[in-house]
């Protein structure tokens, strides 16, 4: 298993030799495995154990699991406790988004700028492949679960669980088990119980033959990806006629998303039509798309700007559509840290006065870390359509801008080998649905 995960590792380019690493501990057989994988591979390991507490006696049984096991393998354990409950009926969400979304707040309040390593492995990914058919997918759905995403990356996810299990027992490793994994009263566990073990019977090799197929999807998403970018950045001009109906669709999905739409194959379809013919159609409340000459513009009434709001130095903040992370990291040593890493990360002394989350101002300027010049935020924020600029977070001190969303922090405030104490910032939308 050790080679299937170093390739994996390699393949997709997630962690530098002897990188730091956070690994997201359940206590299950798959982050068991993971977890004593990249020890063994010289990653420099630290776990985070999320008790969610919708399991009574299970849940602390987990915990202590946890706890055992890294004060036995002399890995660091954070343990945080949340209320799923409470946020479901604050937010309406289901249980299980509410323990996803509420799970990776925890784990990125403790990356600290490391990667986040997830234990999702080849049968997970084939679930979710399947999962996705019968749902209705794209291309897109046919990969099932990216190997890595932002901070978060996935060294398992081309290993099979028979592997794992059989990697366990040559450690003499234990696990525990999570009961509801064995009740086929959800669309995952049908899926992984009960359709699967009939697929296995037709195909023995099933996972082996998913895995080669899976490579295939991925090449294919890549190049259509590309090719859809590539027909965007021509755009502007109108799309051309007889461009692939698939590259085009392709195209759509990514202006609906980059303007908070989920796509969908009515609209996607709707918005084909309205690229031939031109007009206007609705695709939200106070959002329209418009089109003329094969030229398409998406329209709406623009959301008001969230007034200014001071900051303290650790905790969350929601700003507008935004929350806002800061974690204090005390005894900071720069050589634990990658370039993209500091990126995201500030010199708590180098502040002055009081930190204010703000939209931009006019032509500010700021001198980003790593870049050698200075620039104005304006400038930075050209990509991003005039609607929505005023939306970007800009944090800043009694001197000036400090941080950009996208674009990270001021070398005026950025770390240096002096630092003692750091701050992190994290920023996202409110409810980014998160990968399982």
């Amino acid at each position: 298993m050790l080679s299937t995960v170093s390739e994996t590792i390699r393949k997709y380019n997630m962690l530098s030799p002897g990188e730091r690493v956070l690994v997201a501990l359940s206590g299950g057989a798959d982050s068991v495995s993971l977890l004593v994988a990249l020890k063994e591979l010289g990653y420099q390991v630290f776990a985070v154990h999320v008790n969610h507490h919708l399991r009574g006696e299970e849940s602390d049984r987990d915990e202590a699991f946890c706890k055992s096991l890294c004060e036995r393998l002399g890995v660091d354990l954070f343990v945080e406790h949340v209320d799923v409950v409470s946020y479901c009926e604050k937010t309406g969400k289901s249980v299980e988004e509410s323990a996803r979304i509420l799970r990776y707040v925890a784990l990125n309040k403790h990356a600290c700028g490391c990667k986040i390593a997830t234990a999702h492995n080849l049968d997970d990914c084939f679930e979710t492949t399947l999962f996705n058919l019968v749902r209705g997918c794209g291309i897109g759905g046919l990969t099932g679960i990216p190997p890595v995403r932002d901070n978060i990356v996935r060294p398992l996810i081309g290993t099979r669980r028979a592997e794992i299990l059989e990697f366990l027992k040559s450690r003499n490793e234990s696990y525990v088990t999570d009961s509801t994994n064995l009740e086929d009263d959800c669309s995952r566990n049908i899926i992984r119980l009960n359709v699967i073990p009939e697929l296995e019977r037709i195909n023995p090799s099933l996972l082996k033959t998913y895995k080669s197929s899976l490579e295939n999807f991925e090449n294919a998403e890549s190049y259509i990806d590309k090719e859809a970018e590539r027909l965007l950045g021509i755009s502007e001009n109108g799309f051309p006629e007889g461009c692939d109906d698939f590259i085009l669709a392709t195209a759509l999905s990514k202006i609906l998303r980059k303007n908070g739409i989920e796509p969908s194959k009515p609209k996607i379809d709707e918005l084909k039509e309205l690229v031939r013919t031109g007009g206007k159609v609705n695709l939200k409340k106070g959002v329209y798309a418009v089109s003329k000459d094969r030229k398409l513009k998406i329209i709406g009434e623009p959301e008001p700007v969230p007034e200014p709001m001071q900051l303290s130095d650790t905790g969350d903040f929601i700003w507008g559509t935004m929350l806002i992370e800061f974690t204090e990291i005390s005894q900071f040593d720069i050589s634990t840290y990658n370039k993209r890493s500091l990126k995201w990360l500030m010199d708590k002394d180098r502040l002055c006065g009081s930190l204010v989350v703000r939209a931009y101002s006019g032509s500010e300027k700021i001198k980003l870390m790593g870049n050698g010049f200075s620039s104005t935020v304006k400038k930075l924020l050209a990509g991003v359509p005039a609607e929505k600029r005023k939306l970007i977070p800009i944090i800043s001190d009694d001197q000036g801008a400090v941080f950009v969303k996208g674009y990270g922090v001021s070398e005026r405030v950025s770390c240096t080998d002096k630092t003692t104490v750091a701050l992190k910032i994290n920023v996202r939308e409110k409810f980014d649905k998160r990968d399982e």
